[in-house]
């Protein structure tokens, strides 16, 4: 078939017919029941849920005997709720298989027999467990189980999947416990997190021959962990494609500090890494390597309720580093030079590139120190909060690109350095802070004169004028 540009009568495209006829006996979608079009030899199928319910449809599907493709998409009103075992048994030569979103709580024990089915997405579905027959899909690359929260587990031979690229499920908040010897699945490239266990098969040694593992990766229950060389064997720093790190303990349990101290130190994460996450984390010191500035590609670290720590290693040394935020350090008296530089021949400015700095919920902090003239030469905010027993603030006027302060429930602090703020800031909020607040009072307050200029001012939700 030609076409033609109407004045000129010149050539535009052709179309070949053949290749139309011949895509649509590929491909199809069924829409309100009309079946009446679709040819038996359909490869690629898109049925709605409608119009399996109303009109027999799965007795229809049956038919398509060279399908590759079905998808089952969800009309409200119209959900499926099973799927009967007579259609895997007919349509053994799926290859990829969209359940998602509909209501199916179990899958026949037939779909063992998809032996060549490479995608299952059974996502936001209410399925409460998976077929162990499921096991026997072993060119099953990819299993997106995303929003099913009635999901029980994962099958006991799950780890004969080999050929599984992509696994899709909120391991933390759908599991109770990985599936046992998970790290036979060498090609696995998508896992959001790794329950660690005391069970054979469920340790975190499973980890060691996962190195294909990419993108954001979380390793929770560390406090299974049952000692630095099992830490060290699952070898967590050859995992050079993950970006985002998380290291999580359990928040009720107590804690041995030096055991947790050595098993840290034994999973130092591959170079590369950009954003780590240390929660719940019971040593009293942070490891070695979380101030190497070798993590050159390091732009955002949390620490987060590191209950026993008592010192912040020299995290200003990290080139990169643009986020990081420190909460719940409960028995961190003292921030001091220490955590810009080692003084063993680091260059003399730290934190180069930080542009977010949070300081909350820190009831022993008494002290912050150590900050010098070109320290923070990017930080635009700074957040001060929950800090009852912090007496004073660093040096606030060399923080030359400082545009945001925030001191939240600081009642001891009774004024701000002597040199106040930064001519660079633009919004200063105080609230819950009952000395400081009396210091920076506009009419009386001594401080006034050294926030005067900064043009957004708030004192406990009171917007005062720098005017």
């Amino acid at each position: 078939m030609d076409f033609f540009h109407g004045k000129t009568k010149r050539l535009l495209y052709k179309i070949n017919q053949d290749k139309i006829t011949f895509s649509l006996l590929e491909y199809h979608t069924v829409l309100d029941a009309n079946w009446d079009k679709v040819h038996k030899n359909v490869k690629h199928l898109s049925v709605d849920s409608k119009s399996v319910a109303c009109a027999s449809g799965f007795d229809l599907l049956e038919r398509f005997e060279n399908l590759n493709t079905f998808f089952l998409v969800a009309v409200p009103g119209f959900y499926v709720e099973s799927i009967p075992r007579s259609l895997f048994l007919c349509l053994k030569g799926l290859r990829s298989l969209n359940l998602s979103r509909n209501r199916i709580s179990e899958l026949p024990s037939s779909i063992g027999s998809l032996k060549s089915l490479m995608y299952l997405d059974l996502s936001y579905t209410p399925i409460k467990r998976l077929p162990d027959s499921i096991v026997s899909l072993s060119n099953l690359q990819t299993l997106r189980l995303r929003g099913c929260l009635d999901l029980l587990g994962l099958p006991k031979g799950f780890g004969m999947l080999t050929s599984l690229r992509h696994l899709e499920l909120d391991v933390v908040g759908q599991l109770k416990s990985m599936a046992p010897s998970m790290g036979s699945l060498i090609n696995l490239q998508t896992l959001s997190a790794f329950l660690v266990g005391k069970d054979d098969g469920c340790r975190i040694v499973e980890l060691k021959k996962m190195i294909n593992l990419t993108g954001a990766f979380c390793i929770s229950r560390i406090e299974n962990v049952s000692s630095s060389e099992e830490a060290m064997e699952a070898d967590l720093s050859s995992k050079k494609f993950l970006c985002r790190i998380q290291l999580r303990w359990t928040e009720t349990r107590d804690a041995d500090a030096r055991k947790e101290e050595r098993i840290l130190e034994c999973l130092k994460p591959p170079l590369a890494l950009q954003e780590l996450s240390l929660l719940c984390y019971g040593g009293s010191k942070l490891p070695s390597w979380i101030a190497d500035p070798c993590y050159d590609c390091m732009v955002d670290m949390t620490l987060y309720n590191c209950f026993n720590c008592e010192y912040l290693e020299s995290i200003g040394k990290l080139p990169s580093l643009q986020f990081l935020h420190i909460k719940e350090m409960c028995k961190l008296r003292r921030i001091d030079e220490g955590f810009c530089r080692d003084g063993e021949g680091q260059q003399s400015h730290a934190f180069l590139s930080l542009k977010e700095l949070t300081i909350e919920v820190m009831p022993e902090l008494e002290e912050w120190t150590g900050v010098q003239s070109g320290d923070f030469p990017c930080l635009q905010k700074l957040k001060v909060e929950h800090c009852p027993n912090l007496v004073s603030l660093p040096r606030l006027s060399c923080l030359y690109s400082l545009k945001h302060l925030e001191m939240s429930d600081c009642p001891v602090i009774s004024s701000l350095p002597d040199r106040g703020v930064s001519a660079s800031l633009e919004y200063l909020l105080i609230k819950d802070c009952s000395e400081l607040m009396k210091t920076c009072n506009k009419s009386e307050g001594k401080d006034w004169v050294k926030i005067a200029h900064v043009p957004s001012i708030f004192v406990d939700d009171e917007q005062l004028s720098s005017n």
